[in-house]
């Protein structure tokens, strides 16, 4: 996501409130905002549609689906997405762009595996133990592929720098599938709940056929050598850890409560839930999607440059000029995230406030409320942990990260298994132990790593490779590093 701070660097620039307001705009349509199309088109689709008349099993049935499809759709691609994308910024950083098409392909052939290897024993379950219907079980089953390969291909997009593109896809997509939902009510006969399903279904394949064009344009056909990425794949064994870990954590607190929760819910005797603990985690996270436009918009415009200054000081410059573009990058460092802690506090106050006044309007079980404010404070922590983790990428730190994220992600099981047998206004506590863990060893890591950076960074073998490029196709000696292409791997 590192080119995302060239265009908020221009935005910035300009004077008065309206560069501000320009700025905080873009940054939050390139990070949260197809999130935030999502929520909009399904919420709208609920209300055009005769939802309402919906019976109450089919409606948990469906909410069941969706929030199946997400979870396992975003754990799928993101450890995939993770060492792609560091494989890609390698490759563009060594300007061998033949071999970034065979990279996107071995991705493809992961994802489908993958998709198939869960979806198709589900639908089968599904089948056999839920007794739903055929046409329920495909749509559902094609939503899932649709959106684990939007997940996936939405990393190639960043690369291209098409960021607008992402949300234009998206808005696309979600249009048609409004659009087909709408038809397939109305003028085909089908129920509400099939319905909304079918939309969702033709959306997000819309969207991921939107954005596989996009790429192949980009990145013409080209037959590579799997056996180098599977290779790179072991090699960056540290970082897909340190991102499955981490999706770990941010959803084990959920599994653990739909196993031993007395809240728990079974619907059709296949899908296991927790409703009220659900709609809380939902709310927290909203509360604090606030955090990575933030995050975003501090570290892309201020830390990104200090960054690269401290390190471009090793050629040429002295051991005075490097020791002071460190200090500036600490300082930097310290100060942007001090801001960014404050601002996100004031921010959880104002919507938890909000939110005490229209939860009980909205019908919402009381429960959900009794849950909600610890729970907006363990996804601020976990949010944190999770800017803490792209500084040590940053920092070309892949280890310290995946320690960071298995740590964060047994402390919220752990934390989880004691307090689902709290009271409801406790049960959250388990992810604040889980993210303060993350964050305590994180915070600890990043100190560690700035005492002995120099030699971290300018003090090892890597620093100095032998690449063939491929122009001149003779080998040559260049100063590198092994974090330039690590903003790409977030």
């Amino acid at each position: 996501m590192a080119g995302i701070g060239f265009e908020l660097k221009k935005l910035f620039r300009r004077e008065g409130m309206l560069g501000t307001v320009i700025g905080g705009a873009y940054a939050t349509m390139v990070t949260v905002g197809p999130t935030i199309l999502v929520i909009v088109a399904l919420n709208v689709m609920y209300y055009i549609l005769p939802y309402a008349n919906v019976v109450y099993r089919e409606k948990e049935v469906l909410s069941a689906v969706i929030l199946y499809v997400f979870i396992f759709s975003l754990l799928i691609s993101g450890p995939v997405n993770i060492f792609l994308s560091r494989y890609i910024a390698d490759k563009v950083f060594e300007e061998r762009y033949d071999v970034l098409s065979s990279a996107i392909e071995f991705g493809n052939q992961i994802i489908a595996v993958l998709v198939a290897v869960i979806g198709i024993p589900f639908a089968f379950f599904m089948y056999y133990k839920g007794h739903l219907t055929i046409p329920f079980i495909a749509m559902s089953y094609v939503f899932f592929i649709g959106l684990a390969f939007t997940f996936y291909y939405m990393t190639f997009i960043t690369l291209l720098k098409e960021y607008r593109m992402i949300t234009y896809s998206f808005i696309a997509g979600l249009l048609i599938g409004m659009g087909a939902s709408l038809l397939m009510n109305y003028i085909v006969g089908f129920s509400a709940q099939n319905s909304i399903l079918f939309g969702m279904m033709i959306g997000f394949n819309v969207i991921a056929v939107f954005l596989f064009v996009m790429i192949r344009k980009t990145f013409p056909m080209h037959i590579g050598n799997s056996r180098e990425l599977r290779k790179f794949a072991w090699q960056q064994r540290y970082l897909i850890g340190s991102n499955l870990f981490y999706l770990l954590g941010l959803y084990i607190h959920n599994f653990v409560f739909w196993g031993l929760s007395e809240y728990r819910v079974v619907v059709s005797d296949v899908f296991v839930c927790t409703p009220i603990y659900d709609e809380a985690t939902f709310l927290a996270m909203l509360t604090n999607l606030s955090f990575l436009v933030v995050f975003v918009v501090n570290v892309e415009t201020k830390f990104h440059s200090a960054y690269q200054i401290y390190c471009q000081s090793v050629i040429g410059a002295g051991g005075h000029d490097i020791a002071k573009s460190k200090s500036r990058m600490l300082s930097v460092l310290r100060n942007e995230l001090l801001s960014i802690i404050q601002l996100q506090f004031i921010i959880i106050i104002i919507l938890f406030l909000i939110a005490n006044i229209l939860i009980p309007k909205l019908g919402m079980d009381g429960a959900i409320l009794n849950i909600y404010p610890v729970m907006a404070v363990g996804f601020f922590l976990i949010n944190l942990v999770q800017g803490l983790m792209i500084f040590l990428f940053y920092l070309d730190d892949a280890k310290g990260a995946c320690i960071t994220g298995l740590i964060f992600f047994l402390g919220i099981l752990l934390g989880s298994l004691v307090t689902v047998h709290f009271s409801t206004v406790y049960c959250g506590l388990g992810v604040v132990f889980g993210g303060f863990c993350g964050f305590t060893f994180i915070f600890f890591r990043i100190r560690y790593m700035f005492l002995h950076l120099d030699e971290h960074i300018f003090c090892r073998d890597n620093i100095v490779k032998k690449i063939k490029t491929p122009k001149s196709n003779q080998n040559v000696t260049i100063f590198t590093n092994e974090s330039a292409g690590m903003e790409e791997s977030r």
